[in-house]
């Protein structure tokens, strides 16, 4: 049976197609298209971020503030085991517990924070419920990584809840560090003493790199 001119030219269109199509998907930019996006870069904001301490003392608990945050958060929105990575940085000597006197002496004698003026978080490792965080989305995860306190590094996990909103990074969490285990002299006079347990909360909101300030 002989085929039809239109049939081959048909025929000969069909493959061409096909051909012309496995030649695009293989090409680089194709190639880079379909790859997973590079990770998304932010910046903490420190007017919109704080981190907080409470530290039960005799008879009261101290409340500990500071906006002087610092770092940035990076991360593949796909893929949050990925490249993800987490800085942050706090100027000790900015912790305010609303006593003037109180301040000078954790400063002087605890944090001795000429001597160490920083404190620094660098995260190691990101375990996430989900493996993704879109705009609009809610994620729980533990942030591994190394503690920067008083001259002492520690490792530690941050258990924490991140939310993309607005364009913007809203990451919150805490967690209970042991003076002692940063070699801090826990504070104590006479019949007031301060347990060595301090809670340490902290809300950061981060925007994308280059639009913050």
């Amino acid at each position: 049976m002989s085929v039809r001119p239109a049939d081959r030219r048909k025929a000969a269109m069909r493959a061409g197609a096909r051909v012309a199509f496995a030649v695009l998907c293989t090409a680089p930019g194709a190639a880079g298209a379909r790859a997973t996006e590079a990770p998304l870069k932010f910046k903490i904001l420190p007017v919109r971020s704080s981190v907080r301490f409470d530290a039960r003392a005799t008879g009261h608990t101290v409340h500990g503030v500071t906006q002087q945050v610092s770092g940035e958060v990076v991360f593949d929105p796909e893929d949050l085991a990925k490249n993800a990575r987490v800085t942050l940085q706090v100027q000790a000597a900015t912790l305010n517990t609303g006593n003037k006197v109180r301040d000078r002496k954790m400063r002087e004698s605890h944090l001795e924070t000429e001597r160490h003026p920083l404190i620094g978080f660098r995260s190691s490792k990101v375990e996430a419920i989900a493996p993704s965080l879109r705009e609009g989305e809610t994620q729980e995860m533990n942030v591994s990584g190394t503690l920067s306190l008083h001259g002492v590094d520690r490792n530690i996990v941050f258990p924490v809840k991140a939310v993309r909103r607005g364009g913007d990074l809203l990451v919150s969490g805490e967690t209970t560090l042991r003076m002692s285990d940063y070699g801090i002299p826990v504070p104590g006079f006479l019949f007031v003493k301060v347990q060595d347990q301090v809670k340490v909360m902290f809300e950061v909101v981060a925007a994308p790199d280059g639009t913050g300030s």
